[in-house]
């Protein structure tokens, strides 16, 4: 199996809501090392991406340890990578500042010579690449694309503060997604309704569906998620339960998780209601684990690398 990735790795400052805070590595690490964690070392996960010089050589040396991950597409850029602070209230709720972006993915930087089975794209920054870079990408792909919507969902202001506003061509976004995945806050950002029901939310996700993207997954947080897709021309839905934890430790990266877990399943059983399942499930374990310095322990909870 060949997964390629999309996104940005982050460097991470983060602020728990008991006052705690450590650094460490962010956005697209997440979901690398769980899609590294959950395939075998006859595996492939190709990252591509920019990543600035200041931590280039601390993120290769870290994931080399997993054998499963090809580097060749992750461009050293002379700059700082993108940092950012997130700042939580509580568990699901946070502050989130970003600084340092990196220039835009071109359509050469998206042209690699491997034919995946899949592409992950998360929206880490919301910065990725420009809508006809990614409309053209689309376009060319014969494998599945799997989006998180993510920080398309964010604006930003001239301090670097993150807000949820309505992208005005968000639906040009999402088009080229056969599996999309958005929070619940991103979703509601797109509603036009400060306070939804859960009707609505509902007949929202429904509304997503069409012949291209079949799939669409609303995460929850501790309510576990909703589940959309088409079978046999009816739209149906799920709300999946989320996978019991006792202790939380921190949900930072649980989103990347979800979908990587989802993915992985998917491209195994084509069962989208047992791959949500195993997303919850993922998503749940990552949530054990506090930051990417010990995330290589995930490797062991999820599945040994054969």
């Amino acid at each position: 199996m060949k997964i390629g990735v999309i996104g940005t790795f982050i460097n991470d400052q983060v602020t728990l809501a008991n006052g705690e805070e450590y650094t460490g590595f962010g956005g697209i690490y997440y979901t690398v090392s769980t899609l590294a964690s959950l395939l075998t070392t006859e595996d492939r996960i190709y990252p591509v991406c920019f990543l600035g010089e200041d931590i280039f050589d601390e993120v290769i040396d870290n994931l080399s340890g997993y054998k499963n991950i090809d580097f060749s597409y992750i461009r050293k850029v002379p700059q700082p990578n993108p940092r950012v602070r997130l700042i939580y209230q509580d568990n699901e709720m946070r502050d989130e500042f970003i600084s340092n972006l990196v220039p835009l993915l071109e359509p050469e930087h998206l042209q690699v010579e491997v034919m995946m089975d899949a592409w992950l794209v998360n929206f880490i920054s919301g910065f990725e690449m420009a809508l006809d870079t990614y409309n053209q990408f689309c376009h060319q792909q014969r494998g599945l694309i799997s989006i998180d919507y993510h920080t398309l969902a964010l604006g930003m202001d001239p301090d670097g503060k993150r807000f949820y506003r309505r992208l005005k061509d968000w639906r040009e976004w999402i088009a080229g997604a056969d599996i999309l995945q958005m929070n619940q806050a991103e979703a509601v950002s797109l509603m036009g309704k400060t306070d939804p029901s859960e009707a609505e939310l509902i007949n929202f996700g429904k509304q997503i569906i069409n012949p291209k993207t079949t799939i669409f997954n609303i995460t929850l947080g501790s309510k576990g998620s909703l589940l959309f897709f088409q079978q046999n021309d009816k739209i149906n839905h799920l709300q999946i339960q989320p996978y019991p934890i006792d202790n939380v430790v921190e949900v930072t990266g649980s989103g990347d998780a979800f979908l990587s877990g989802f993915l992985v399943h998917y491209l195994q059983n084509r069962d989208p209601i047992a791959a949500t399942h195993n997303a919850n499930f993922v998503a749940g374990m990552q949530c054990t684990i506090k930051g990417t310095k010990q995330f290589y322990k995930l490797q062991s909870i999820l599945k040994p690398t054969k």
